[in-house]
């Protein structure tokens, strides 16, 4: 730690202690008109706002964080409503999209020294743990819809575990293990006896994972309301919709979609990298993909997503055969035992959503020889 620096910490911390430092605490509660509802939200003690060690972190960094939370838009302005929706649709607090901004700054291809990769920073094994592919073909921790709802998944299993919402956020950066070893030892799961910097029971880095999530969040719910005319101009960078989600089906090469939807490959490949630069393996099915929204028109122009007729033809299908979905299939595990591809299976049942019901009724195209060797046995 910078020697120089401490007498000037000291200062602060005093400053804002005594009553006379008062001004810069109502000042922060006037900087920031939603504060009660951003800790409320978190399960905090609106009064943090005047934890000396919070008040100082924001004097150091908002001006940084500032500049940090506009890139982050700019470059997330694709995500940030469509994160907003699934966490509102999932029972979470859309503030959660700010967990993500401090995670990767929305940068899509973002990985850190650990390994830990894509908008909300999965290392491979939880990733893995909440149904992500993560292998040489794909890595979802780079899909922006798949990766979010594992996100909202872990974010409900550590709730599940621990029952307060800040606790959530400091198991998500530090581990689970170890806060549960910060909370036995401190005797409580007290948000503001973790915070301490003296006692020091969650790491500094977990201390501050914090403070800059509460921070990110009070700054961008008063972005979306304050008339100043800076904030006014970041908003008009967000709102616009320069990207959107769509469907296609496995089959697809980049270069076909590209060439279909009149745009270079290399911005496909950008907004999507999520997708091997081969394109859309007919294992996967079904996938959404980003296109900039000025090519909307052309995809529902041009794009048909293929028929059970073209299947039947291509790969010379010629009979159907119902398959009672048990518990533990998969698209892929049905497709596997009879010989065809999940895509097969979701164009021949006309499927909208990837996982089959249990006890639910599948119809399988399969070939001549494949249903005879099936009636035989």
């Amino acid at each position: 730690m910078n020697k120089r620096f401490l007498p000037r910490r000291e200062f602060l911390l005093a400053a804002l202690a005594l009553p006379g430092g008062l001004w810069a605490l109502s000042r922060l509660e006037e900087k920031f008109p939603s504060y009660r509802y951003v800790m409320e939200e978190f399960d905090i003690d609106p009064s943090y706002i005047r934890d000396p060690w919070f008040s100082e972190f924001i004097l150091r960094n908002e001006a940084r964080y500032r500049r940090f939370y506009e890139n982050s838009t700019r470059r997330g302005k694709a995500y940030i409503p469509l994160f907003r929706d699934l966490l509102n649709s999932g029972g979470l607090s859309h503030l959660f999209v700010y967990l993500s901004m401090t995670e990767s700054g929305f940068k899509s291809t973002a990985k850190s020294g650990k390994k830990a990769a894509g908008l909300w920073q999965f290392m491979a094994a939880t990733a893995r743990r909440f149904n992500l592919r993560v292998d040489k073909n794909r890595d979802e921790r780079y899909d922006p819809v798949a990766s979010t709802k594992a996100a909202m998944e872990y974010l409900q299993t550590l709730y599940r575990i621990f029952g307060k919402w800040y606790l959530v956020m400091m198991a998500y950066n530090c581990g689970e293990g170890r806060l549960q070893k910060a909370i036995k030892r401190a005797g409580t799961d007290d948000f503001a006896t973790l915070m301490d910097e003296k006692a020091a029971y969650i790491p500094k880095e977990t201390r501050n994972y914090l403070r800059k999530i509460i921070l990110l969040s009070m700054m961008g719910e008063k972005i979306k309301r304050s008339p100043k005319k800076e904030d006014i101009k970041i908003r008009d960078i967000i709102l616009p919709e320069s990207e959107v989600l769509v469907n296609i089906y496995g089959g697809m090469t980049l270069r076909k979609l590209a060439k279909l939807l009149r745009m270079n490959v290399g911005r496909l490949r950008k907004l999507n990298p999520q997708l091997s630069a081969e394109g859309i393996d007919e294992e996967l099915g079904l996938t959404q993909v980003f296109v900039p929204a000025d090519r909307l028109g052309y995809y529902q122009a041009f794009y048909t997503p293929p028929t059970l007729e073209e299947i039947f033809r291509k790969k010379h299908y010629q009979k159907l055969i119902a398959h009672i979905v048990r518990k533990g299939d998969t698209l892929r595990s049905i497709a596997r035992a009879y010989h065809v591809t999940p895509l097969d299976l979701i164009i021949a049942n006309q499927l909208k959503e990837l996982k089959p019901k249990e006890n639910s009724v599948l119809m399988v195209p399969v070939t001549r020889e494949e249903y005879e060797r099936r009636i035989r046995h």
